[in-house]
């Protein structure tokens, strides 16, 4: 077996690691930062707690923050798997489904509370986000059915 001299040696190192790093080299980070759409979304889900009252509709809140729908809805896709939308209405029918187990309140008067002009629009919201009418709902949280 003949050895090697050192300079040889060395050279035949460096290029098996440069061989070895040179796949890593090629791996690139994400270059967009998640620090904006988290910062999208945080502002998104404060307009919306002030807001839910009196819109439904996420290009209220997009052209309130300075942002697109899309942009919003990529914001939330990001933070919490669901679209713009689907978080907004998820927020009107937690609020819609509190009073309904814990109050007497008529299905009118809470659709008003948060926001739907009609009571007929917020049993097709609230049916359609559910599955159930406002009052089935209530039965089954009270377990009257």
């Amino acid at each position: 077996m003949t050895s090697l001299p050192l300079d040889a040696h060395l050279q035949t190192l460096r290029m098996l690691l440069s061989v070895l790093l040179l796949p890593l080299s090629h791996v690139r980070q994400d270059p967009v930062s998640s620090a904006p759409a988290d910062d999208t979304f945080r502002r998104y889900s404060a307009a919306l707690e002030r807001d839910f009252r009196t819109s439904h509709h996420v290009c209220d809140y997009a052209a309130a923050l300075g942002y697109s729908p899309r942009t919003l809805t990529r914001a939330t896709l990001a933070a919490t798997g669901a679209t713009a939308k689907q978080y907004l209405d998820a927020r009107d029918l937690l609020e819609a489904k509190r009073p309904l187990v814990h109050t007497d309140a008529t299905a009118a008067d809470i659709s008003r509370a948060i926001g739907f002009a009609e009571p007929t629009d917020f049993a097709k919201f609230f049916r359609k986000r559910d599955g159930r009418t406002p009052l089935e709902f209530r039965a089954v949280a009270r377990g009257q059915t």
